[in-house]
Formats: structure tokens, sequence, C-alpha cells
């Protein structure tokens, strides 16, 4: 567990696998962040519409749609919004496509607790963005 506290971030989760879903949320929620999920790219969306979270982690493999789709639908509505993608695709070129789309990290599945805990950190907290 990490002594990182994300008292105060508010989190958007994507992805269409539940179990994977639930575990990201409660490890989140352990470390103080407000966690909202999704499975579908439309269910983001409406979630996104009335929580307005602080930052978006997201498979880029979903229902009717991608990440990456995702991911510039947010930005039309707010363009500084951080997101991390959290994939099971370990490729340097699709890294590269969600790079270039707009993702601030690419992690792959499974990720250490502790990285995407200082990503999610260094994204919200500090403002900052790091490099992938």
């Amino acid at each position: 567990m990490t002594n990182t506290s994300l008292n105060n971030v508010s989190v958007l989760c994507v992805d269409n696998y539940i179990d994977a879903l639930e575990l990201l949320k409660l490890f989140l929620q352990l470390c103080g962040a407000q966690v909202y999920t999704a499975v579908s790219m439309d269910e983001a969306m409406r979630i996104f519409h009335a929580h307005h979270p602080n930052i978006l982690i997201s498979d880029l493999a979903l229902p009717q749609g991608s990440g990456i789709a995702l991911l510039k639908a947010i930005r039309s509505h707010d363009a500084a919004m951080p997101a991390i993608a959290l994939t099971g695709i370990a490729d340097s070129q699709v890294r590269q496509q969600a790079l270039d789309a707009g993702f601030d990290r690419y992690l792959v599945k499974p990720v250490d607790d502790q990285v995407l805990i200082q990503a999610v950190s260094a994204l919200t907290l500090k403002g900052k963005k790091l490099s992938a």
C-alpha cells in the first residue's frame, strides 16, 4: 500500500472488465479518491457530464468505442483533463497512438499500484504532466 493520499481527487475509471474495474476502484478509494466507474463509452460520458472528475483512467478497448474515442469526446468538453491509458496491450505502436491521441500516461496491466498512484498524483495534485 502507498502513503500517497488522493484526497479531493475524483477519478473516472473506464474498463469493460468489471472485476478489474472493481479492484481499481477499491484501491483508489483506499488512497482517498472519489471514484466513478463505467463499463462503456456512453456510460463514461454520462458520468463525466454529471460529476466532472479530475482525471480519466481508461482501458483502450471498450464496447462500442475505444479509450481514444472516449478521450477525444471528453477533451472536446475539457481540453485539460489529465488521462491515463491503463491497458493490457503492451505494443509500442498502440502506445504511441494513445500518447499521440492525448493520453498523458500509458500503463500496461497488471500495473504496479505505486506507479499508478504516483501517476494520478502527479497529473492531478501537482498539476504536472509526466512523460510516458
